[in-house]
């Protein structure tokens, strides 16, 4: 296996630590009551959760350094941008209430997952290195 770039581990302890407070927080965000009760009960236990636990077990990947977590990484962060844009997007539509500072939020995340997307699907910098060396001669 090749080794990972210098901000695999980091990142890594990153998404261990922000996955592992939001599925702490998960039963919280669920049970509030509030505007679409059903509908963030639903989409937590149905899209969110799944998500963070693939999130969790590929950031235990990454930090064994195993292959698979690479992999796993962009399943969460793929999985995990879907769910956002889609009920950021309804949440948006159907709750006035705090519209700016929510779509402030929810800008923020979405760039987020799909910077750490584009970044996870990028082979490491020693791959990409070799792979533009000229051959010797």
């Amino acid at each position: 296996m090749q080794r990972s770039s210098g901000m695999d581990r980091p990142l890594a302890w990153a998404g261990l630590l922000a996955n592992g407070a939001a599925l702490a927080g998960l039963p919280l965000a669920i049970t509030l009551p509030g505007p679409l009760a059903t509908a963030r009960l639903v989409v937590g236990l149905a899209a969110v959760l799944p998500a963070l636990v693939v999130a969790l077990v590929a950031c235990g990947g990454l930090l064994a350094r195993r292959q698979w977590g690479r992999t796993l990484a962009l399943v969460a962060l793929g999985l995990g941008l879907a769910v956002a844009l889609a009920a950021g997007i309804v949440w948006l539509a159907l709750v006035p209430a705090l519209r700016g500072p929510t779509a402030a939020g929810l800008s923020g995340l979405w760039l987020l997952q799909l910077v750490l997307l584009i970044r996870w699907c990028l082979p490491p910098s020693e791959m990409a290195a070799t792979a533009t060396d000229s051959p010797p001669g």
